[in-house]
């Protein structure tokens, strides 16, 4: 393969894994919310309270839910990149890179996001502790 369709390929696999990430965070996101209908969440505006009051008021369920959202979203975020970016020159198998980029891209999103919520601290350590094990495991899966 030529070195620019390489690059092509590796820049597209990692603008594809972004956007799939992300949507499917969104969908799942709106999927558990219509099933645990909870209170609607403040306005991107808010203050960090009235986001911790908010976050106060939510089930376990419902957190747990979008803590296994986001790591659903971490890993078609990560198999998306890696079945698009370009295999390895030396074994012809799927690169690691897009699983390791995806998995700190979202780690580090999900960090920022517990910040601005609010987050009870061992939900943000649960939370935390996921991102990289499931870039991880979708890796192993598409690696073979």
């Amino acid at each position: 393969m030529f070195v620019g369709m390489r690059v092509a390929r590796n820049i597209l696999s990692v603008v594809l894994a972004f956007a799939v990430g992300s949507t499917t965070m969104f969908l799942l996101h709106d999927l558990h919310m219509s099933i645990w209908p909870e209170e609607t969440m403040p306005a991107a505006t808010a203050s960090r309270e009235e986001f911790q009051a908010w976050m106060a008021g939510l089930s376990m369920t419902t957190m747990l839910a979008a803590t296994v959202v986001h790591w659903l979203g971490t890993a078609a975020g990560v198999a998306t990149g890696m079945l698009v970016a370009a295999r390895s020159e030396a074994d012809g198998k799927c690169a690691m890179w897009p699983a390791w980029t995806m998995g700190i891209w979202f780690f580090v999103g999900g960090i920022l996001n517990s910040i601005q919520l609010g987050t009870p601290v061992w939900l943000s350590v649960v939370h935390a502790l996921g991102y990289l094990p499931a870039a991880y495991a979708v890796s192993r899966l598409l690696r073979k």
